[in-house]
């Protein structure tokens, strides 16, 4: 008998996949078309000077359970910053991230993509609130420069002063204030973050991605940020990484790249920049920790806060780490912004293919977070 000869990085792959197709068919009769159509309001949820009606709205929103796009908050440049929710079968909550950086429009194609594909009916196990672009005026002076915005990295930055939009964060297991609303290197927080770190303190999501783009083709896949107490102690990172590497074996499976996970040799959700995972239960070193010199594009980054449990001095704040993923898209470019038809194509099929890993393996019941246990398969 022929032996079929399985790599481990191989094997990996296909034990996930495997498991995930058991798991699809135990959901398969939850995914129904949903007929109702979306409501719009133009009134934004979020004020500085109205917590607790955000909370309430917030709330009513969630109550609700109806497909809805909604403003989060606006932009100095009076822009919307969307809000979408789509209600699930369950009582899990996710989020999703888009456009932290102006400058990676591949990432709010993503996002987009990702909307409409939840949009032609198929209901995800998580509710999930979405926001396609967080920095719309970033991104709007991105798509202006259409001589060299790749290589001068337009849009990542609000302003010449601005800090870095993912380094703008509290210090991990500190709470957001709204009436102090002031980052872990004591540099006011922008509005576009102000509101989201409102609304995920208000949500406490059960697990959250944020859509990035990256320059280098080769650094691109789906990453974890390991989970910590409020006192930086890690609480292991297994099924953190299961979750990315299942999201990246995906994109693989289906002709698509994500190259920073390894996947052909030994397989990683660590983002190459980030410090190894330490053990559980040991103190977990974050990249901030690092940092040799301040600047604008220092500080806590988005994963590092939203990894880390929060128990602060005022305790209705108080939360678990969430389950934090980054995803990393292969590319700064959309499909307009390329010549050739071919290569348009591609772009649009790998858009596709990350959005599609979102929606079918984030959003379903894989490795469910539970308070005393997790599980790979669906909860039935």
């Amino acid at each position: 008998m022929k032996k079929i000869a399985l790599t481990i990085p191989a094997f990996l792959c296909f034990f996930l996949l495997a498991f995930s197709q058991q798991s699809e068919l135990l959901t398969n009769h939850l995914l129904e078309p949903a007929s109702e159509p979306f409501q719009l309001t133009p009134v934004a949820l979020y004020s500085s000077a109205q917590g607790d009606q955000f909370s309430l709205a917030l709330t009513g929103l969630l109550q609700q359970k109806t497909r809805q796009k909604k403003v989060l908050v606006y932009t100095k440049q009076n822009k919307p910053v969307e809000l979408w929710f789509f209600p699930g079968t369950s009582n899990k909550k996710a989020l999703v991230i888009g456009g932290m950086h102006g400058s990676e429009l591949s990432s709010i194609e993503v996002a987009n993509t990702l909307i409409a594909q939840l949009a032609t009916g198929e209901i995800p196990f998580y509710n999930v609130l979405i926001i396609p672009s967080l920095f719309p005026d970033n991104a709007q002076t991105a798509a202006c420069d259409t001589a060299a915005r790749v290589l001068n990295n337009t849009g990542r930055y609000t302003g010449q002063q601005s800090a870095d939009p993912n380094r703008q964060m509290p210090a991990p297991g500190q709470p957001f204030l709204i009436r102090k609303p002031l980052d872990a290197a004591t540099r006011e927080i922008e509005t576009e973050n102000q509101a989201l770190l409102q609304l995920i303190q208000t949500y406490v999501p059960d697990r959250l991605i944020s859509i990035h783009s990256i320059r280098e083709h080769n650094k691109a896949g789906v990453f974890a940020d390991p989970r910590t107490d409020c006192n930086g102690n890690a609480l292991g990172f297994d099924t953190d990484q299961q979750l990315a590497l299942l999201m990246a074996c995906y994109i693989g499976s289906a002709g698509g790249i994500s190259p920073g996970n390894n996947l052909d040799a030994a397989p990683t959700a660590l983002y190459y920049l980030d410090p190894p995972i330490a053990p559980e239960g040991k103190k977990q070193v974050r990249s901030y920790q690092l940092q040799t010199r301040a600047g604008r594009g220092t500080g806590v980054s988005l994963g590092t806060w939203c990894s880390t449990a929060v128990c602060g001095i005022t305790p209705d704040y108080n939360r678990p780490a969430i389950r934090t993923l980054t995803m990393e898209f292969p590319g700064y470019l959309i499909p307009a912004e390329l010549a050739a038809d071919e290569d348009q194509k591609k772009c649009s099929a790998m858009i596709e293919l990350y959005a599609s890993s979102i929606r079918s393996y984030f959003l379903q019941a894989f490795l469910v977070e539970e308070p005393m246990g997790e599980t790979l398969l669906a909860e039935r």
